[in-house]
């Protein structure tokens, strides 16, 4: 029963994990913000190939998590901006009104990293009406930099592919499983599996069991033929392992009610599946017997119950080790600390993750030396919560031996009897998987994915810092525009694989030529630009120069069915410019630069002009 319940929390705060960090990605609230209110300076296409990265980042959470049927970007007014499913081929069209719903209504009164649960429900319908499969929709409210409330972000969980381990159960053809809301409505969809049929009332089927579990939160009971153990599970409450700040749900379908019903063993059945059994039954009583007679007359009696002694001890020893074996080779961590902070005990795993040995550490070193200074805050205000007698969380960062850093989350309670605190119980879980996902979500988020260039926005962000240490040192900071000449016939004639190989090929000439410190984006199509830190105008006109060059002579090999030549040639035109110190942003180089790339294209292409400042 524990190890089911175990298994549907890590279940749904992996789920309101994954919704979270999602939502923490400056994409979503930058295309929200640019579709509602564009900026002037925005090209049209910009939108759109925002559009593009943000269906990328969904399709991949869809296919390389496996348990969502749909996952929807929700402007602020309730229109869907975007959507992924698994079921496109459905008849049904897509919801693209969501104002009147529940979930978009209560996720937009949520503040962030709050969420809301919908009850599970019959999700799309399939070509004769019947529900495809049943669903539970977690949404979240979406924000910009500046606190701006934006839309909603909307994952619709596959419930039956959450719920499956409870139907595993059916297996041994003994126990069924049992999942019912807060008025004993069934919430297991398959109903020739579950105990009770989803959406059907376990009132009506069993009133005495719902009467005593509704007077419960967990228990077991006996009633007809079966025995039942249960426990509730609230989602408002029960999310401390996951990071949501508050969890807001239908309260009448709040706490769930997990159980695991078996058929009650009778002495009858028990004769029926093994007649080994009645046997040893018959011996045992038969020894007993014995053993009363001849009490008195032999010391049997006393070698024998010695013996069963010493056995025990013998197992108890062994379990003993066993129990030692997993504390010390758990998956996670654990440690023990006095209300000092003083380590006072310590498994082999996190033992392992420091690289350090017991005796180094234990009574001798407090756990908070271990915590990073960026993180040491965080553990400090966790552990004054724990001392105090509550349960506490905090994600800190471990300093390992070798000076390598650990990602970790820190559950903890305090262990207190009658003498007052005694010392901490804390489980800690490695994160590194968690940061290694989130960075490189967010990495390609900054990323073009055809050339492997930086995009527009991380373009921006090294101009703003390049800016910034330029304005500081006084070195000066030159810029380069760049726009390869005719691309569109390429497109046109040769197809745009072509055009994407020319692309890439332009990429790497371009890298070659540059210095590991020299900032080269792709901009958007055919146009790139170039931010040179420490760099005069006489160099930047060299750097330009080379790079005109080196792709003018370049080749680009193609497809001999696609052209005659088995290569072909492009050249590409550039303007360049200085960023003074008194500029505050980008966007006057930004112009004198593309003013100078048109005053190439003007001139014939295939050359390079300055424009200054």
């Amino acid at each position: 029963m524990e190890a089911k319940y175990e298994i549907l929390l890590q279940n749904m705060n992996e789920s309101f994990n994954q919704v979270l960090a999602t939502a923490e990605f400056p994409l979503l609230g930058r295309y929200l913000k640019n579709r509602e209110n564009p900026l002037p300076y925005l090209k049209e296409s910009e939108p759109l190939r925002d559009l593009e990265q943000l269906g990328e980042l969904f399709n991949t959470l869809l296919t390389h998590f496996g348990r969502y049927t749909r996952l929807a970007l929700i402007d602020a007014s309730g229109r869907e901006q975007l959507v992924v499913t698994t079921m496109p081929l459905l008849p049904t069209a897509p919801v693209v009104d969501h104002s009147t719903m529940k979930v978009f209504q209560e996720a937009m009164e949520l503040q962030r990293r709050d969420l809301y649960v919908s009850p599970p429900h019959l999700g799309a319908n399939g070509k004769n009406g019947e529900a495809v499969t049943t669903v539970i929709d977690i949404a979240t409210p979406v924000f910009d930099n500046s606190g701006d409330r934006l839309g909603v972000l909307l994952f619709t969980l596959d419930w039956s592919r959450v719920t499956a381990f409870l139907l595993q159960e059916r297996q041994d053809d003994h126990a069924l499983a049992l999942l019912v809301d807060a008025q004993g409505t069934g919430l297991l969809s398959d109903a020739g599996q579950g105990f009770i049929p989803f959406n059907h009332s376990l009132a009506d089927h069993w009133p005495g069991v719902w009467q005593g579990m509704a007077l419960r939160n967990q228990g077991e009971m006996i009633f007809d033929k079966h025995l039942l153990w249960f426990r509730s599970h609230d989602v408002r409450t029960n999310h401390y392992r996951s990071q949501a700040g508050m969890i807001m749900s239908q309260p009448d379908t709040q706490p769930w009610r997990l159980g695991i019903v078996m058929s009650k063993p009778s002495l009858t059945g028990l004769l029926v599946e093994s007649r080994g059994q009645l046997i040893a039954i018959v011996l045992v009583y038969l020894l007993s017997v014995a053993f009363g007679i001849f009490w008195v007359l032999s010391d049997y009696r006393l070698r024998h119950l010695r013996q069963r002694a010493l056995q025990f001890s013998r197992e108890a020893r062994q379990y003993a080790g066993e129990v030692q074996d997993l504390y010390e080779n758990a998956p996670c961590g654990y440690h023990s600390l006095d209300s000092q902070g003083r380590i006072v005990n310590i498994n082999r795993t996190e033992l392992d993750w420091l690289g350090y040995r017991a005796d180094e550490i234990t009574d001798q070193r407090c756990y908070r030396d271990f915590i990073t200074p960026e993180t040491r805050g965080a553990f400090d205000d966790f552990f004054q919560q724990v001392l105090t007698g509550q349960e506490g969380s905090a994600e800190c960062e471990l300093l390992r031996l070798d000076g390598t850093t650990l990602p970790v989350a820190v559950q903890a309670t305090a262990h207190v009897t009658q003498d007052g605190f005694q010392y901490t119980r804390a489980t800690v879980f490695d994160l590194s998987e968690r940061k290694q996902l989130e960075a490189r979500l967010a990495q390609q988020a900054l990323t073009d994915p055809l050339t492997g260039l930086g995009n527009r926005r991380f373009f921006e962000d090294q101009a703003a810092m390049e800016m910034a240490r330029a304005q500081r040192s006084g070195a000066p900071l030159s810029l380069i525009a760049i726009d390869l000449d005719h691309f569109k016939h390429i497109n046109d004639t040769y197809g745009h694989d072509v055009g994407d190989k020319v692309l890439q090929a332009f990429a790497n000439t371009a890298r070659a030529q540059l210095r590991d410190g020299d900032v080269l984006c792709r901009i958007g199509g055919e146009e790139f630009a170039v931010l040179l830190p420490d760099t005069s105008r006489e160099q930047a006109m060299q750097v330009a120069g080379r790079l005109r060059q080196s792709v003018e002579v370049s080749r680009v090999e193609v497809d001999p069915e696609v052209m005659k030549a088995e290569s072909l040639t492009y050249t590409a035109s550039l303007g360049v410019t200085l960023v003074s110190a008194k500029e505050t942003s980008l966007k006057p180089a930004i112009k004198r630069a593309d003013q100078g790339l048109y005053a190439a294209k003007e001139a014939g292409r295939n050359q390079v002009y300055w424009r200054a400042v």
